[in-house]
């Protein structure tokens, strides 16, 4: 039976959402005014399985985000997309402070790598090796080689699913939706035209998703956090395949096959929604990676991208049937990891609009901890 879906918050989620519900034949609404989304903003590395971060849920999300990236990118290609600019896999080399950390890569690598097969080799790497990989690099600690360590351009893979959705029939309206309640039916409002209906509808606006629910009594657990990255361009640097390098600390180093080189990105817990260049920060990020490439001050920042990604207080996801709310679910606080689980999350509410059922398990993901009425509705 087609459904009628409208999605709020056209970044990764929403859009994955709404590519597999256009391609399975749904009329799909996506409702996106596109101001500080962190996907258009933002470049990934893919190569969660290595994290120190014990949260099983969250670990759970990642992990099966990174597989499914081999069938999403299969899929927008049997659809006549060309996938060579989102998302390559050149390997991810992990700076280690230690080789006892190293042997703890290695160790869990071989536990995980039955159910993560994408992880592919692993193996440790000298200060020699890491600038056989990539000369630009100069290290004077070890570090982990994973084969399977991929990247995604946030920007490419946008404009990629929105040009699918509209192909497959379904409609972008880049306007800024407001929920709105009458005689206890929820219905979506924009500048343009006063009333939108829906069967089903997924809230996934990131950080907007407080100022979504807020008019109807919802208290949301979500703040914003400001990520700021720069991109650095050479021709000499053009079909390198250079993998991805993750340091120590929060700056990563990210060459795509384009000439491009993008560092970053910031996490700044006390700007809100402020999508300014900050010029002092970036200049601190552009100090920090010098310890790990020293010629960056050689090459000119061409361009720097601002966004502002979604996080709970605890840092869990967000995801779920938004309590009291007939057919609305929301996703949301994926933080610096959303573009590893951002399209697994978005095929699994496509799924769950298709069969009535998802692999999200609702005990792990309590949404009402996050989402609450207050206490006078």
């Amino acid at each position: 039976m087609v459904k009628k879906i409208a999605i709020i918050g056209g970044g990764i989620v929403g859009s994955t959402a709404a590519y597999y519900l256009a391609r399975s034949g749904h009329t799909v609404t996506v409702f996106d005014h596109g101001i500080g989304q962190a996907t258009r903003a933002s470049a990934g590395i893919i190569c969660p399985w290595f994290s120190l971060r014990r949260n099983k849920p969250w670990y759970f999300l990642v992990s099966k985000g990174a597989e499914f990236y081999h069938q999403f990118m299969q899929d927008l290609k049997d659809d006549g997309y060309n996938t060579d600019a989102i998302y390559q896999i050149d390997g991810a080399i992990m700076i280690r402070n230690t080789d006892k950390r190293v042997q703890k890569d290695l160790d869990q690598a071989e536990a995980k790598q039955e159910a993560s097969p994408s992880i592919g080799e692993v193996k440790k790497l000298s200060t020699e090796d890491i600038s056989d990989y990539l000369p630009l690099i100069e290290s004077n600690h070890p570090a982990t080689w994973v084969e399977g360590g991929g990247r995604v351009h946030g920007d490419a893979l946008i404009d990629t699913l929105h040009q699918a959705i509209q192909d497959l029939g379904g409609k972008i309206i880049r306007e800024k939706a407001q929920l709105k309640k009458e005689s206890g039916d929820i219905y979506i409002s924009t500048p343009s035209v006063a009333k939108h209906n829906f069967d089903r509808l997924l809230l996934s606006p990131g950080p907007g998703l407080t100022n979504l629910l807020e008019p109807l009594g919802y208290q949301v657990d979500i703040r914003a956090q400001k990520g700021q990255l720069f991109v650095l361009k050479n021709t000499n640097w053009v079909d390198q395949h250079w993998p991805v390098i993750m340091p120590p600390g929060q700056s990563d180093i990210i060459p795509f096959n384009n000439g491009e080189i993008i560092i970053g990105a910031t996490h700044e817990d006390d700007q809100g929604e402020n999508l300014d260049v900050d010029e002092a920060v970036l200049n601190e990020l552009r100090d920090e990676v010098t310890k790990w490439m020293p010629s960056i001050d050689d090459y000119d920042i061409v361009e720097s991208k601002v966004g502002t990604r979604a996080h709970t207080s605890d840092f869990s996801v967000l995801v779920g049937a938004v309590p009291n709310l007939d057919n609305v679910w929301a996703v949301s606080g994926l933080g610096s990891s959303g573009l590893t689980s951002g399209p697994f999350l978005g095929y699994q509410w496509a799924q769950l609009v298709e069969t009535n059922a998802w692999d999200i398990d609702k005990e792990a993901f309590p949404i009402e901890k996050y989402i609450q009425e207050n206490d006078a509705q």
